[in-house]
C-alpha cells in the first residue's frame, strides 16, 4: 500500500532542517548524484564561471554583424542556415540532456531520502515494490519542464523593459566601474525580484509535485496540480524550506567558487608573464584543489536541498507526528 503525502502530520520546521542535514551526510554516494542533478540544472554555468571569458559587447557586435545584417538585408547563404539549425539543435540536445539527467539524478534522491529519512526514523518507510515501480524519469523531466512555464511567462513580460535597460547602459553607461550586471538589477530591482519569486513559486510546486509522482504514483498532470495544491495549502512553509534549500546550496560553494575565480585570476598572470615552472605547477595544483572544494561543497548542498524538499512533505513517523501534535497543544494551551 502506498502512502500518501499529506495522509499524516509532517515534521515541525526545525525538526525538517536538521533531518535534512543528516539525511544529506550519513549518504555520501548521493553527493556525486546531487553534483550531477545541479550541473546539469545550470550549476555547469557558475562552475565554470572562474575560467570562462565572457565576450564583451564589442565582440559581440564584430561577431554577429554580418550574419545579422546578411539576415536582415539578404538572403542568408548555406553556410549561415546550417549554423543557425545546427547551433539550434545543439541547443535543444543540450536542453533534453540536462532535462533527463536532472530527471534521473532527482527521481533517485527522492527514493533514497525517503529510505534514509524512514531508517533514521524521521519519516513513514516506503515499501520496496513501490519504489521500484516508480515512474522513470521522462515522466519526472516532463513535469520539470511544465514547471518552467510560469517563469518564462514572467520573463516574457519583462523582456522589453529589461532589453531597454541592459541596452541603455550599454551605450550610455552611468558608472563603468560598477558591472553590468549589478547596474541592470539596480535600475530593475522589482521586474527581477517577481522573476525570482515566480521561479521559486514554480520551483517548488514542481518540488512538490515531483515527490507525488515518484513516492505516490501520480499521474504527470495529477503531480503538477497537486504540487500547486500543497504550495497554496502550506505557501510559508514551503517556500521558506525552498529558499534555505537554495542559500544552503548556493552559500556551500560560493565561497571556494569566489576563492578560485580570485585564483585564475592570479594563474593567467602568473602564466602569461612566464614565472618560475614550479611556481606555476604549485599555483596551478592550488587552483584545481580549490576548484575541486568548490565542487564538492556544492555537491553536500545539493544533496541537502533535495532531502529538504522532500522532507518538507514526507509524512513523518508515528513519534514524530505524536510529537508535533503535543508540543502544537502546549503552544495552543499556554
Amino acid at each position: 500500500m502506498t502512502v500518501r503525502a499529506g495522509s499524516s502530520r509532517l515534521l515541525p520546521w526545525r525538526r525538517a532542517i536538521s533531518a535534512a542535514v543528516v539525511v544529506a551526510l550519513v549518504r555520501p554516494t548521493d553527493w556525486v548524484i546531487a553534483l550531477a542533478g545541479f550541473l546539469a540544472g545550470g550549476g555547469l554555468l557558475l562552475a565554470a564561471w572562474p575560467i570562462v571569458v565572457l565576450p564583451t559587447p564589442t565582440g559581440l557586435q564584430n561577431l554577429l554583424a554580418v550574419p545579422v545584417s546578411t539576415l536582415v538585408f539578404g538572403s542568408p547563404s548555406a553556410g549561415l542556415v546550417v549554423l543557425v539549425v545546427g547551433i539550434g539543435a545543439g541547443f535543444a540536445a543540450l536542453v533534453a540532456l540536462g532535462l533527463s539527467l536532472g530527471a534521473w539524478t532527482e527521481r533517485r534522491l527522492v527514493l533514497d531520502v525517503a529510505e534514509t529519512a524512514a531508517e533514521e526514523g524521521y519519516a513513514i518507510r516506503r515499501p520496496d515494490p513501490a519504489a521500484a515501480t516508480a515512474p522513470g524519469l521522462g515522466r519526472v523531466a516532463l513535469l520539470r519542464l511544465a514547471s518552467l512555464v510560469p517563469p518564462a511567462l514572467m520573463a516574457g513580460a519583462i523582456w522589453p523593459t529589461l532589453y531597454d535597460v541592459t541596452y541603455r547602459e550599454l551605450i550610455l553607461p552611468e558608472d563603468l566601474a560598477t558591472p553590468l550586471p549589478v547596474r541592470v538589477i539596480a535600475r530593475l530591482p522589482l521586474p527581477l525580484l517577481a522573476l525570482a519569486l515566480t521561479w521559486l513559486a514554480a520551483d517548488t510546486a514542481a518540488a512538490s509535485g515531483v515527490r507525488r509522482l515518484v513516492l505516490d504514483g501520480r499521474g504527470v498532470a495529477a503531480a503538477w496540480a497537486l504540487g500547486w495544491v500543497d504550495l497554496a495549502r502550506r505557501p510559508v512553509r514551503l517556500l521558506v524550506l525552498a529558499l534555505l534549500g537554495v542559500i544552503g546550496q548556493l552559500g556551500s560553494f560560493a565561497p571556494a567558487l569566489a576563492a578560485s575565480a580570485i585564483g585564475w585570476g592570479l594563474l593567467r598572470q602568473t602564466l602569461e608573464d612566464g614565472r618560475d615552472l614550479w611556481l606555476q605547477v604549485a599555483m596551478t595544483a592550488t587552483w584545481v584543489a580549490i576548484w575541486l572544494a568548490a565542487l564538492a561543497l556544492a555537491s553536500v548542498g545539493a544533496a541537502f536541498r533535495s532531502a529538504l524538499s522532500t522532507l518538507a512533505v514526507l509524512p513523518a513517523a508515528a513519534a514524530l507526528a505524536i510529537t508535533a501534535v503535543t508540543v502544537a497543544d502546549a503552544d495552543a494551551s499556554t
